[in-house]
Formats: C-alpha cells, structure tokens, sequence
C-alpha cells in the first residue's frame, strides 16, 4: 500500500497496491478518501456510489470449492470437545500474535469498551429513524430504556427482551455508569458525523445481527462477520465498518472478510460489492471493491488464521510426558 501525497497531509489519498498507473497508462484507480474533516459528503458518496458486481458465479464457486476442501480438514484436528469461531479479531491474533493463539479465551465479562459498540448502534439507529435528536441524548435513551426493559421482565416475565448489557450496566455505581455513558456517546458520535444520513434513498441497517457461517463439513468452526452500516450502492449492498486503531497492511482482506461471510452464508446474491472501512481513531477511510482479487485475500487470510488456531490449540491440549 503507498501513500500519495498531493500538496498537503490533508489532500492525501490511498492507493490499491500495484504499478504506478502513470507509469503502465493502465486507468486510475478510484481514489480513496482524504483525512480532511469534516468529510461526510464524500464517505458518503464512496459508500453509496452505484457499482456493479465485479465477482463471477464461477469465480466465487471455485473460491467456495477451495475453502470447503481447506478449512473442514483442518476443523478436524482440533482437540475433542473445542469448537473454533473465526472473525476479525482471531484473524488479526493468528496473523500479527500467533503466539496468543494458544491463550485459552476468558469467559467474556462486560466492560465499558465492550458495551460501546451495542449502545453506540442502538443510539445511532434511534437518530437515523427521527426517535432522537443527537447521539448524547440518544444513548441516554437507550440506557433507560434498557434498565426498564430489565425491570418489565423481572416482574412481568415477559415484555421486551433485555439487551445483554442491562442487568450489568444496572448494577454499575454511578461512576460506572457515567464511564458507560461517555464511552457509547464517544463511539456513536463518531459514526452519526460520518455520514450525511439525508442521501440515504433506501433506508439503511444499523447494526443488525452479526454474519455467521457455519462450515459445512464440520460442525467445529464457525466463520463470523459485522458490519455497522448496510446499504444499497445502486443496485448492490454496501456496507461501512467501525474498525479500532488504525488500518493496518492487510486492510483489504479484514474488509472483504465481512462480504466474503456474507455470501458463504446467505449466497452470492448477498454479497457486499463495497465494504467502506473507517478507523475513527487515526481519521483514516479505506474502501475496499470486492472482487475476485480481494475475495481470494479474504480466503487465504482466513485459511492462513484457521490453521494457525488450530496448530496452536493442538500443542497445547497436549500435555509433556512425565519423566521417568
């Protein structure tokens, strides 16, 4: 990945990996988005600008066909009585940290951070739908709402379902809570300002449930994928990932891992021809077109991370001989 530098930091743009187009006279990649704010205009415009889809069905099956003689073989070997769910993150662990691969995962415990996302989604939902003016005010709604959701079902066992969140969050001191608060407020903040949400012709999904796909074959892996915005470009999805930090040298793949989740488990028909990526910490965008070489990124990225997990699970589940 080069940067391209055109007077300023601010006019800065990113380039897919390859020849200089200049330099072959092959046509100009579409350029990516500058790090000047306020910038909502043109994330918008690159999420919702119309394309078409760039994956053929014999391309995707012939990727498909690959991933289904790799990963089952090696689900296979992992040790009795474990099961392996493979998103970002565990791509990310066995790609930059495979010596954490072997750290059995920790029950998972609510935290401040951890919440952010879930209430941040909410919240940005209820302003996109009109039920609330800013993200500040909206968190504070959906934190009420959901310690009264909480209470309904306590004393009426039935109602709306809790979100996972409340019962810890109504057991959090004031301070917590407050921590709870600023964290989601941050978090949806940076989301609401980065789309103009009055372009949208077709409403867009917030959140919604995560892409799980289950690998056929075997019943010990589990592909999972998110994104927080899901839209229509043109006549294709699209969709806008939250990411933490900054985007690393394998941006790409992290991206189109989402889209290749998708069609693995709903179908081709499905599938993302965009996935935008935006890193709210270090101002950064990447946009990643999915097709067949970004796709096979994804693919091998997840090969690659499934074996690394699997290898690192083996050896240590076994155990050192006693000696004599």
């Amino acid at each position: 990945m080069r940067q391209v530098v055109d007077g300023d930091e601010a006019a800065s743009t990113v380039r897919e990996p390859g020849p200089d187009p200049e330099e072959t006279g092959w046509p100009t990649p579409s350029a990516r988005i500058g790090v000047s704010l306020p910038r909502a205009a043109a994330l918008t415009d690159a999420l919702l600008e119309p394309v078409g889809c760039a994956v053929s069905s014999s391309d995707f099956q012939d990727l498909r066909g690959l991933l289904l003689r790799e990963l089952p073989r090696l689900a296979d070997e992992l040790p009795p009585n474990q099961r392996l769910e493979i998103g970002t993150y565990e791509l990310a662990v066995a790609r930059d940290h495979p010596e954490l691969c072997s750290t059995r995962s920790e029950a998972f415990s609510p935290s401040p951070v951890r919440c952010r996302r879930a209430i941040g989604v909410a919240a940005v939902e209820r302003c996109v739908r009109g039920r609330s003016s800013a993200p500040s005010k909206a968190v504070s709604e959906v934190l009420a709402h959901g310690v009264e959701d909480l209470a309904v079902e306590v004393s009426e066992h039935g109602g709306a379902r809790p979100p996972w969140w409340a019962e810890w969050y109504a057991g959090l001191p004031l301070g917590g809570k407050v921590l709870v608060q600023a964290e989601a407020v941050t978090w949806a903040t940076q989301l609401w300002t980065a789309l103009d949400w009055c372009r949208f012709v077709r409403p867009p999904v917030i959140g919604g449930r995560d892409d799980w796909w289950d690998c056929p074959g075997t019943r010990r892996l589990v592909v999972r994928g998110r994104a927080e915005v899901r839209a229509w470009a043109g006549t294709r999805p699209a969709m806008l990932v939250v990411a933490t930090g900054f985007p690393g040298p394998c941006w790409r793949a992290e991206l189109a891992h989402r889209a290749l989740v998708i069609a693995l488990a709903r179908g081709e028909r499905s599938m993302p021809a965009r996935v935008v990526g935006l890193w709210p910490a270090s101002g950064l965008v990447r946009i990643c077109e999915v097709d067949v070489a970004a796709l096979s990124e994804a693919a091998a990225a997840l090969v690659s991370a499934v074996g690394r997990w699997v290898e690192a699970l083996v050896a240590s589940s076994q155990v050192d001989p006693v000696p004599s």
